[in-house]
């Protein structure tokens, strides 16, 4: 018995591969089939035409014949075990669906859609398509075994395979070949048995997706803050019990609501529109002041809601009180800030404003000074100046640190690591300072051994303790301090050079009390009222305190006043009551001293030069803020470049005998460069 002749007829050969596996599969070898992808085809012989429905062949191979041999144009299905792959797509992902031909993408996009993938955008694209659609948007293409048509601006590609024949085809291919359909059947229950598991995988994802959602609400319940999330639409769908306790409402009643019915002064709007964060704003509500942070919520790169957190002031702020009540507890925390720096002088109050730009970064800083000069108090001004101010602050003084105490101090140690060592180990300064500052006080005087371990931690930002085998990771800014000159000891070895650029990333000089003495009679006074001494300083004895050099500083100054409110009876303090030790040195020192610059202004050469600045200056004593160098050029005898008298005017500032005032204030002589003056015109040059 001749048995009949199927000829199918496919644009691509996978389809006919596709197709003819499949009716293998259901007939056997019951069945003769053959291809136009294989001529010559006798089209004389063939009982039935089976085509794909490509457009493109119709005219070549259906036309010539339709008239005398039935043809039946396949009704395609999707393989359901690749359709798993659509069904972890987030809901609403863009999706291009790729096919060679328009009408089979269309046909592909409203099967999809009918088997219940509506959730998605699914645009349709072929390459013969008169005008092809935008791709902004498109996440994801989708085709069936056509991965080259794919253009290559879309990434990520989910391929379904090439499309079989459906049941009905199947069936009717039977019917017009008189083929018998035993096998159908079980191709039915294939259908179902792959319908059956993923309706049990689509059962168990929802389930875990409720688990997961449980498990977050329990989260969201857990925390003190408000979260609410709203989505695009505006609607309400996340909204936590403590936002409903901040808030006085009841959670569950707001889900699902539009925003502007429970919560309109949170104003979402501005950010459904601008989609930018709008961090620690302040509003009132209820009676209440809320800290609040909206965030744009963005999921690969869509905009799909805002999320809004906040809290009450109130319990901010006592949060923030336990925070530096256990750190005072604790022992590290600060005492100081930038208010307890006092100050009326224009190089102190320039040098905290300095202070404050640093405080606002987290670069390390190095501070120079001369002892008593307040390096430790700008240190902790700068901490609580910073963001880092709800962290401890602890200080380490390398001066008499022996270099095994140094180690051990900084790093920590581990149980047995020395004789002695405290069971169980102890951390160290670093690890004590996690997401705060720690203060390294005269870094001149550290060993070089532990500026070479100083360097690593700066670099690596983490520790190892002493007799350990583990990096611990560390978060802390470093301020260190000296009053040492660095690159001197650099040049003589004393002091790394890699260490230095490191630490000096930041520097911040602190001048000293000889060239800030306006602030020398405030500082009396602000000390002595602080002692809750009600004394008058006479004119006199401000004009001595004012001309006295102070090696000390601030820390000696302090030791003065101290003096003065054990031994002086009265309310008035004067020249009589100044230490006799200031008054003993202080015409040796002052002369000394005038001898110095001289010798340092002569070593530099020109010293006839530095004496003309000098006098030139001095006819402009009594002005408020000195002169320009404009004007200063103008009155010397000698012809100057505006450089070189920037050069020299620079070796005069160092030396005390001028200062420069800020904003174009220009040059004044100082009562050192008066002296300096005198000593050289009483020296005839």
């Amino acid at each position: 018995m001749k048995k009949p002749v199927l000829f199918i007829v496919t644009k691509k050969i996978i389809v006919y591969y596709a197709f003819r596996d499949k009716l293998r599969q259901i007939f056997g070898n019951d069945i003769q089939i053959v291809t136009n992808h294989f001529p010559p085809v006798n089209l004389n012989e063939i009982d039935l035409i089976l085509s794909s429905g490509s457009k493109e062949l119709e005219m070549e191979y259906i036309e010539p014949v339709r008239h005398f041999k039935p043809v039946l144009i396949a009704n395609r299905s999707i393989e359901f075990s690749k359709l798993e792959k659509l069904i972890e797509l987030p809901e609403g992902t863009h999706c291009l669906l790729v096919s060679d031909e328009k009408h089979m993408a269309e046909d592909s996009v409203e099967l999809l859609k009918r088997m219940g993938f509506d959730q998605h955008e699914i645009t349709s694209y072929s390459p013969d398509m008169d005008c092809l659609p935008s791709l902004d948007g498109v996440e994801v293409a989708i085709t069936h075994g056509l991965k080259e048509l794919v253009p290559t601006d879309v990434k990520k590609i989910i391929d379904l395979g090439v499309r079989s024949l459906d049941l009905s085809t199947i069936i009717e291919i039977s019917r017009v070949l008189q083929l018998p359909v035993e096998k159908v059947p079980l191709l039915t229950a294939d259908f179902f048995r792959n319908f059956v598991r993923i309706g049990k995988k689509l059962a168990y994802s929802n389930h875990n997706e409720s688990r997961l959602n449980q498990h977050l609400e329990t989260v969201l319940n857990a925390v003190h803050e408000g979260i609410i999330s709203i989505n695009t639409q505006g609607v309400i769908t996340v909204f936590n019990e403590q936002a409903g306790r901040i808030l006085g409402v009841m959670s569950e009643q707001c889900i699902n609501r539009h925003y502007s019915k429970v919560i309109s002064e949170f104003n979402i709007d501005e950010i459904l529109e601008s989609r930018k964060e709008i961090a620690d704003q302040i509003i009132q509500i209820h009676e209440r002041q809320l800290l609040m942070t909206k965030t744009p919520i963005m999921l690969n790169q869509h905009f799909i809601g805002v999320v809004v957190t906040f809290q009450d002031v109130t319990y901010v702020q006592r949060l923030e009180q336990e925070i530096r009540r256990k750190k005072t507890e604790s022992g590290l925390t600060t005492k100081y800030c930038f208010e307890d720096i006092i100050s009326r002088s224009q190089e102190m109050d320039r040098t905290k404003e300095i202070a404050k730009k640093i405080a606002k970064s987290d670069y390390t800083v190095l501070i120079n000074g001369e002892s008593g000069t307040g390096k430790e108090l700008f240190a902790q001004a700068i901490h609580e100046y910073s963001s880092r101010k709800v962290g401890p602050f602890l200080a380490v003084n390398f001066a008499g640190l022996t270099e095994t105490l140094a180690e051990s101090e900084l790093f920590g140690y581990e149980e047995g690591a020395f004789t002695g060592a405290k069971r169980g180990g102890k951390p160290g300064l670093f690890e004590l300072a996690q997401n705060g500052t720690i203060f390294l006080d005269e870094i001149g005087d550290a060993p070089l051994s532990i500026q070479a371990s100083l360097l690593r931690v700066i670099q690596e930002r983490q520790v190892m303790r002493v007799g350990g085998n583990k990096v611990i990771p560390i978060n802390v800014r470093i301020i260190a301090a000296t009053n040492k000159d660095l690159q001197q000891m650099i040049a003589i070895g004393d002091f790394r050079e890699d260490l230095f650029y490191r630490l000096n990333e930041l520097p911040l000089s602190i001048p000293p009390l000889r060239e800030r003495k306006l602030d020398i009679e405030i500082l009396f006074n602000y000390f002595l009222k602080e002692k809750n001494r009600n004394k008058h300083l006479t004119t006199g004895f401000v004009k001595a305190m004012t001309s006295y050099h102070w090696p000390g500083n601030v820390r000696e100054l302090v030791g003065v006043i101290n003096y003065l409110t054990v031994t002086v009876d009265g309310n008035q303090i004067g020249v009589e009551h100044i230490p006799q030790r200031i008054m003993k040195t202080e015409n040796q020192e002052h002369d000394h001293q005038v001898d110095k610059i001289i010798k340092y202004l002569d070593g530099l050469g020109d010293l006839k030069r530095y004496m003309e600045i000098l006098e030139c200056l001095a006819l402009y004593k009594n002005y408020s803020y000195g002169i320009g160098r404009g004007t200063l050029r103008s009155n010397l005898r000698f012809s100057i470049s505006d450089g070189q008298l920037r050069t020299k005017l620079e070796a005069l500032k160092r030396t005390g005998c001028v200062i420069s005032g800020i904003k174009r204030q220009g040059t004044k002589i100082t009562e050192s460069g008066l002296a300096v003056l005198d000593t050289l015109n009483s020296h005839s040059l």
